[in-house]
């Protein structure tokens, strides 16, 4: 995997974000872009803390796009409200960004998100920290996912703080 340059990084994440919000005028706010030239260029991990409705998702969906483009597996993204899960996944798919959730309302999915995962039909699967922290999730399902992920995305710093760490050996992008 070899990354493009900068520029035609900035340029590719820009139309990504045009994408995810629906706009031909959209650009990023202070900080976005380098959040995610910090993921796909210097595949450094990043802590991105910011107010409720400055893009944080933006930065974890154009980066997914960015490294998934580059042969990179899918974002694990732990995710703790349902609610917001919805709307993660519908903000995704406006992007072009393949997003499937594993959380406690969807038991009869499972199977099929499975499926897809190992035919490289996902590129983010959200994840409910509670499913995370389950034994048989982290025996069975995890160390195949562990393998292949491309990033690691923990949205909701109190995902840790509530449920406690799992095994999960890689930490990419936080938020709070």
């Amino acid at each position: 995997m070899t990354s493009a340059a900068p520029s035609a990084t900035r340029d590719a994440a820009r139309a990504a974000l045009r994408e995810l919000v629906g706009r031909a005028d959209a650009d990023f706010h202070d900080g976005q872009y380098e959040a995610i030239e910090a993921l796909v260029e210097g595949r450094r991990r990043a802590l991105v803390v910011q107010r409720t409705g400055w893009g944080k998702s933006a930065v974890y969906f154009v980066a997914t796009l960015l490294l998934r483009r580059e042969g990179a597996g899918p974002t694990v993204l732990v995710s703790p409200l349902l609610a917001l899960m919805r709307d993660q996944i519908a903000a995704a798919e406006r992007a072009g960004v393949r997003a499937v959730a594993i959380n406690s309302t969807n038991a009869h999915e499972w199977t099929d998100v499975l499926a897809r995962l190992d035919r490289d039909e996902v590129d983010v699967l959200l994840v409910s920290p509670e499913r995370l922290n389950n034994p048989a999730f982290r025996e069975q399902q995890l160390p195949a996912l562990v393998r292949r992920i491309g990033m690691l995305v923990v949205d909701e710093a109190h995902c840790i703080s509530d449920w406690g760490t799992t095994s999960v050996p890689t930490t990419d992008a936080c938020e709070t």
